[in-house]
């Protein structure tokens, strides 16, 4: 928890940093946003397997092995089971 505290003061303060001018860290966050959504769309479809799961997710720009291509397979593991 302390850790997420950190990430978001350091975005709070990156935000206020650059008052009139453009938002890079809100860039970051929408880009997030939008690979949870696809995810989770993935997630849903019933007739997504595993493999069409990692494959969207490469397609969405993560890397095999990165932190976040990590916690979105460990997602579709505790959501869908291991398979």
């Amino acid at each position: 928890m302390a850790k997420e505290k950190d990430v978001d003061l350091m975005q709070l303060m990156a935000e206020e940093g650059s008052r009139g001018r453009r938002h890079p860290v809100k860039a970051v966050t929408l880009e997030r946003r939008r690979r949870i959504r696809k995810a989770i769309e993935m997630l849903t479809n019933k007739g997504c397997e595993k493999r069409d799961y990692l494959s969207g997710l490469r397609d969405l720009g993560l890397q095999d092995g990165s932190p976040e291509f990590q916690d979105f397979e460990r997602v579709w593991d505790d959501y869908r089971g291991k398979s």
